[in-house]
């Protein structure tokens, strides 16, 4: 194997963003009568997109759950992102041992590009990454679709089997393995994560880790 560039996706993985996302879900569907605890939502909904969390809930429950609640949502998440947000642990070390070894470096995200350059601005990661952040509305299908992977290779000019993408949930990793990428699983931000692992490798991780600066001997494994 040959890796020229690594893909990261963004929440859960460079920052711990997850909670916080999972807070502003149950606090908005509560507003609209859909009452469900913030495990549930991790465990039903990480990596997926609010608009595919509003529409499956809109089927399971039989309610309507209109596109205003994903402006509420943004919102929300602006509010939490400046007063609570936080880099996980280990990542700068990591972004900057990486990026020594020569290797270009994107995000992809199901999220906001907004949001998502927000929240690099915010924990100051936005130069390792510069203009190569790819986000939900760069591509017709977000993850599991895999669209986004594949933009980002693109416009690295590398083809898919050169990239290697870090992703921390069932949603992404199916999406990378789709794309053709080496994939590595993240459960550092994750309850269980043994079992996380399991389900990430199953879906064809080719390695799962939980600690962001083991991440760079994991990479050279990769480039050699």
């Amino acid at each position: 194997m040959s890796i020229s560039h690594i893909i990261f996706d963004c929440d859960g993985v460079l920052v711990d963003s997850e909670p916080l996302s999972m807070r502003a879900d149950v606090e908005i569907l509560a507003q609209h009568g859909i009452k469900m605890s913030e495990a549930e939502a991790h465990r039903r909904f990480v990596g997926k997109t609010f608009r595919a969390m509003l529409d499956e809930l809109s089927k399971e429950r039989g309610v309507a759950l209109s596109d205003d609640l994903i402006a509420q949502k943004n919102a929300r998440m602006v509010e939490l992102y400046r007063s609570e947000l936080t880099l996980v642990r280990g990542v700068r070390d990591a972004l900057e041992d990486i990026r020594n070894m020569g290797l270009t470096m994107s995000i992809a995200s199901n999220s906001p590009k907004e949001r998502v350059k927000l929240a690099l601005q915010l924990t100051g990661l936005l130069p390792h990454f510069k203009n190569a952040v790819y986000a939900i509305e760069d591509v017709p299908q977000g993850k599991p679709a895999p669209d986004l992977f594949l933009l980002a290779a693109k416009n690295a000019g590398a083809k898919a089997d050169n990239c290697l993408v870090v992703e921390d949930s069932v949603t992404g990793v199916t999406a990378a393995v789709d794309a053709g990428c080496w994939t590595l699983g993240f459960t550092g931000t994750h309850q269980d994560e043994v079992r996380h692992g399991e389900k990430l490798k199953d879906i064809g991780a080719e390695a799962v880790f939980s600690k962001m600066l083991d991440l760079p001997a994991l990479v050279e494994t990769f480039v050699r």
